[in-house]
């Protein structure tokens, strides 16, 4: 993984709000523990692969979601 990529994370992470973020761990823990439990094969890394970018849509959408009603709520 490149640091562009876990500065993303990091960036992300940052901006969820403190009742996001045990999902957000144990997502970020059950694809560590595919990883580590010799699941390395192709179609699994695929899998993993997808499983990331939907969970890095899904931080992503939560973040922006909470931001802007922050910015509603500062009006």
């Amino acid at each position: 993984m490149s640091i562009e990529m876990r500065q993303e994370i990091a960036t992300l992470a940052n901006k969820l709000p403190d009742a996001a973020l045990p999902d957000a761990i144990a997502l970020l823990h059950s694809l560590l523990d595919k990883e580590q439990n010799g699941k390395e094969h192709k179609s699994t890394n695929s899998s993993n692969e997808a499983d990331f970018d939907r969970a890095m849509a899904a931080y992503q959408t939560i973040s922006e979601k909470y931001e802007n009603a922050f910015r509603e709520l500062a009006k």
